[in-house]
């Protein structure tokens, strides 16, 4: 079986110094495959996840490679390169707005609900309010990318005790973090 950062590389498009050039970055620029890896050590228990900013769309297929059994969601705010298929849905949707956000849940409970998109602690906090509902017991709420944890480490703590943040090299040297919600089942 691929490990998560072996299939992320295989969407993932380098120029010939192997610098990331387009597709997903989840493992180019972000070292995310290895804290995947540990996060998901049965992937086929994951039947139904959503990603919340997918740009090109490559890291639906990933994910979908990564997941075999589950429907995998998206929702961004421009349409999706990649097209509707077996196993995949996709949403034209803006996180900073409830009712976008609540139709792409279209009243599902999810095993994994990912944010990856505006990357601000404001719109990542609405986005995570309205779509907690949507995460079921024990499911998890991911937020990749949390805009500065260094200064919102300890506050991320004191909302959500149950908060796991897991450090991951980001694409100039610094941290770039995990912040990851289970839900109590």
């Amino acid at each position: 079986m691929k490990t998560m950062g072996e299939i992320f590389d295989s969407y993932c498009q380098r120029d010939a110094n192997g610098r990331h050039i387009g597709g997903t970055d989840k493992n180019s620029n972000h070292k995310y495959g290895v804290a995947y890896d540990a996060l998901f050590p049965d992937r086929d228990k994951v039947t139904l996840m959503m990603e919340i900013g997918i740009t090109d769309g490559s890291s639906m297929l990933a994910w979908r490679e990564a997941f075999q059994k589950a429907l995998i969601v998206g929702m961004d705010i421009m349409p999706c390169a990649c097209q509707p298929g077996p196993r995949l849905e996709f949403h034209i949707g803006d996180q900073r707005n409830k009712a976008e956000c609540e139709r792409a849940a279209a009243g599902r409970q999810f095993d994994v609900i990912l944010e990856d998109a505006f990357h601000s602690t404001d719109n990542t906090l609405m986005t995570l309010f309205w779509l907690w509902p949507f995460v079921k017991p024990g499911g998890m709420y991911i937020i990749e990318e949390w805009h500065n944890i260094g200064a919102d480490r300890f506050n991320v703590y004191q909302l959500f005790p149950m908060a796991e943040i897991v450090d991951t090299q980001g694409p100039f040297g610094g941290v770039e973090p995990l912040v990851i919600l289970r839900k109590p089942e």
